[in-house]
């Protein structure tokens, strides 16, 4: 696997974004543009290798966003014949999304809002939600324990800050607030370049909450010896879901067999950190050596089974027993209580589910056994 940062197309990425702004995915296999459905190859049997470029926006090496690449440390990525290049853009979702508009990415993991709030402007960008890890919210709006915020509500008239202002983590602020029954529009949100920038801002006073991947906060305040508190979230918040992956709608066959082949080593992944942690951390270190600390490993070695467990407790079935699915009706509450329903009043128009059943064509219970030797 080929890990880049790629920071020098950012500048002509900002430029692909504006030219589509103007300004700023059924759970059955159906035929794709040649009329087939991509193979179903079991992971058993030796296959050509495939390449497929995955844009995501976190740190390489930060636990909360390994299952991302551990496929290749664990070797589910030679074994479902994939050769991966992950191209990481940290704290920026959008701009994930957007190295897949500009076809510099075939696939980009981010949040829903990313999607959803530009299509509902008008802004079609072609791309097709395909697979969703998280059946649940995995941002969290943090606020220091020992401070007077108790709900999203009491945030107006404090200030916010996040690693990236509009969608996704603004837009999860604003909506969180607004289902408590706040005004969102009288929060302050400011942009901070870090994490731990963030929470040290929160003990200064400087600001009075942020807005994060819950894992990351969680790894950020133990660095930090910050105490906080993850805001609860209002029923609606609850009720939705997190970051999923996006293809362009017109992505060739062999382009979608290449997605089955990763996604399926991506649930893997998540499978052997939920049933053997350490196991994991020691994979993600052994492809990030500059990411383990040199002192105080042991504490370091807490704190990243910290953030990775937090994160893959979110990797669930959906109710339907499939990895992956959102429902119609789901989609529908997140577009009616974000207010998109004008703007998106067929929710169908957002995902393809072409591909679930090859997602879920593997044998769940023998990567557990095999996770936990």
């Amino acid at each position: 696997m080929k890990q880049t940062w790629k920071w020098f197309i950012l500048a002509a990425l900002v430029f692909v974004l504006a030219a589509c702004s103007g300004e700023e995915a059924s759970d059955s296999a159906v035929a794709t543009d040649s009329g087939q459905a991509p193979s179903t190859a079991s992971s058993d049997t030796p296959q050509e290798k495939l390449q497929l470029t995955v844009a995501v926006p976190f740190v390489l090496g930060a636990p909360s966003g390994a299952p991302m690449w551990l496929g290749e440390g664990l070797g589910f990525f030679e074994e479902e014949g994939v050769d991966v290049e992950i191209v990481a853009i940290p704290g920026k979702p959008a701009e994930a999304i957007g190295l897949v508009v500009a076809g510099k990415a075939d696939l980009a993991i981010s949040q829903p809002d990313a999607l959803v709030f530009p299509l509902a402007e008008g802004n079609d960008q072609g791309l097709k939600w395909v697979f969703t890890p998280y059946q649940g919210p995995i941002f969290g709006i943090s606020v220091e324990e020992a401070g007077d915020i108790q709900s999203p509500k009491d945030l107006e008239g404090k200030t916010v800050a996040m690693q990236a202002l509009g969608a996704p983590f603004e837009t999860f602020m604003q909506a969180n607030v607004t289902s408590d029954g706040g005004d969102a529009s009288k929060v302050k949100t400011v942009q901070v370049g870090s994490l731990s920038a963030g929470m040290e801002a929160m003990k200064k006073g400087d600001i009075d909450a942020f807005v994060s991947n819950q894992g990351d906060a969680a790894i950020a305040a133990l660095a930090t010896d910050t105490v906080i508190r993850t805001l609860a979230f209002p029923g609606e918040v609850a009720d939705g879901f997190a970051a999923g992956f996006v293809m362009n709608e017109d992505t060739s066959d062999e382009k979608k067999e290449a997605i089955v082949r990763y996604i399926r080593g991506v649930i893997k992944s998540a499978i052997v950190a939920q049933e053997n942690p350490d196991k994991a951390i020691e994979a993600n270190w052994a492809m990030y050596p500059t990411s383990k600390p040199t002192e105080n490993v042991e504490q370091a070695t807490e704190e990243a089974k910290v953030s990775l467990g937090v994160s893959v407790s979110n990797y669930k079935k959906a109710d339907n027993g499939q990895w992956g699915y959102i429902s119609p009706e789901r989609w529908g509450k997140f577009v009616e209580n974000n207010g998109l329903t004008e703007g998106i009043p067929d929710v169908n128009v957002l995902f393809d589910y072409s591909l679930l059943e090859q997602f879920n064509d593997f044998d769940e219970e023998a990567v557990r056994a095999a996770a936990k030797q």
